[in-house]
């Protein structure tokens, strides 16, 4: 008999299950809940637990990269594929159905993390000791945010967001302890001091290729959740830092063939965290987009004609993240940013969770919000990408207009755009006219325009966590 084990770490209840159809969902070098951390060895597999479980389907291992897209105009649905993650689509979530469910996925990195974080004290004080807090201290931070961006309000989405309902910071794992929801302001606030003490304590020697986090992720981190909160003097500051503190490979924004490769895992030219994928775990990821090998792609979700058209021909991620190609007797334009290393099972590779260009793109947004700036920096990152690039002259809302073409063009399918609207207090607009195919003929978008007051850009909790503990309120409107 096979054992479920479901850790409810939102509400800190834990349910066990044992029935005969359930799978076991436990990292092979990680702790358990019964082991007592005593050794150098015992924290180093629950460090590398914590890391194992955020490659879970729900997570980076496959959902959470596809549920923040369709949500966007980036994407638009092929009535050719399997129908998949429809309710995304066409926002449609409820408590009940919710096709975007993170919630087990932020919070069990978020619960290894901090059985390393309140035990840390057993070990001899030392460089050792730091790089262990440090690296838990980045998991824990990095599940909350994801959360809270996710199931909260963005600080700079509206008047209101600091005061509204934000997410249980999972410190310690008290198993019958139902909590409310804190304000926003207090989970930045947490993710924050996360953060400050892990910059302080992690190694800056930590592997990338490893999947372990570097101390320039902690910088480019700190800058994501400063612009996030509207404070962008230290969203400048951290991403400078993040620059700095990349050392080697990590300090290399890829560029030709190389940046090509990348995403074929050749190399990890600025990569600053990424979640490693082993050939062993067959975790196919790029599976969300499409099924299928090079010559026959049948995709899920293809890039929209409006995102397409602005990729201009002499930028170099056009041929990175986007392959044209036939399906069917049809032309589609696929994503193939997570198609795989081009050997062994297809679609399965490292996810890049943060990258030196996002740290660059920080900053360049961050200085023109704060004095009118940032095309410098922004240039630094364009005259990587297009072979034909000139210094740029935009001033005004032409520089910021650049600035976030340039993180959409980016960071496109790397969870980034939903959130960007999100802060921005943007809507959604998709065109009504542009279907599936490359041309831009098929089926359009059944749902074209979200206001950005509509309660549907926080995600519901879902309604079996609220039933386990009642005093977990429910977004408004759901």
């Amino acid at each position: 008999m096979k054992k479920k084990i479901i850790l409810l770490m939102a509400i800190s209840l834990s349910v066990l299950s044992c029935q005969e159809d359930d799978i076991t969902y436990r990292p092979l070098n990680a702790v358990n809940e019964a082991t007592v951390l005593k050794s150098a060895t015992d924290f180093e597999n629950a460090v590398r637990g914590a890391y194992v479980y955020m490659k879970s389907g729900s997570g980076y291992g496959g959902e959470f990269i596809i549920d923040t897209e369709v949500m966007t105009d980036n994407l638009i649905y092929n009535p050719g594929g399997r129908g998949t993650n429809l309710d995304g689509f066409r926002w449609l979530s409820t408590e009940n159905s919710a096709h975007f469910d993170f919630y087990e996925a932020g919070y069990r990195p978020a619960e290894m993390a901090s059985k390393v974080i309140n035990a840390i004290g057993v070990l001899p004080p030392g460089p050792e000791r730091d790089n262990f807090e440090g690296e838990a201290r980045f998991v824990r931070a990095l599940g909350h945010f994801d959360l809270v961006r996710s199931y909260s309000k963005i600080p700079t989405q509206s008047g209101d967001a600091l005061g509204s309902l934000g997410v249980y910071y999972l410190k310690t794992y008290e198993p019958f302890f139902r909590p409310t929801r804190p304000t926003v302001q207090d989970s930045y606030d947490n993710i924050i001091n996360d953060l400050l003490i892990a910059k302080d304590k992690i190694s800056a020697s930590n592997s990338v290729v490893a999947g372990r986090a570097s101390l320039s992720a902690v910088d480019a981190l700190l800058s994501r959740v400063y612009l996030y909160m509207g404070d962008y003097p230290n969203a400048a500051l951290y991403g400078q830092k993040a620059l700095d503190n990349a050392t080697g490979t990590m300090g290399t924004i890829a560029t030709g063939t190389n940046f090509v490769k990348l995403w074929d895992d050749a190399n990890v030219n600025g990569v600053l965290f990424k979640v490693a994928i082993q050939d062993v775990d067959q975790i196919t990821a790029g599976n969300v987009f499409f099924q299928g090998g090079a010559n026959a792609r049948k995709s899920e979700y293809v890039v929209s004609k409006e995102l397409m058209d602005l990729y201009k021909d002499t930028d170099i991620r056009k041929t990175a993240y986007i392959a044209n190609s036939k399906y069917a007797g049809k032309f589609y334009n696929h994503v193939i940013k997570y198609d795989g290393r081009g050997t062994g099972t297809a679609n399965l590779g490292d996810i890049k969770v943060i990258r030196i260009e996002e740290a660059l793109l920080n900053k360049a947004e961050a200085e023109y919000r704060m004095n009118g700036g940032g095309l410098a920096t922004l240039d630094m990152l364009r005259s990587k990408r297009y072979s034909d690039f000139t210094p740029g002259t935009e001033t005004g809302q032409d520089l910021l207009d650049a600035i976030l073409l340039e993180r959409r063009l980016e960071l496109a399918f790397e969870f980034d755009r939903f959130y960007t609207l999100k802060r921005l207090g943007m809507d959604l607009n998709r065109s009504e006219t542009d279907g599936q195919f490359s041309d831009g003929s098929g089926t359009p978008a059944n749902v074209t325009f979200i206001a950005a007051g509509d309660f549907r850009w926080q995600m519901p909790i879902p309604k079996y966590y609220r039933e386990l503990n009642p005093n977990y309120q429910q977004n408004p409107g759901y």
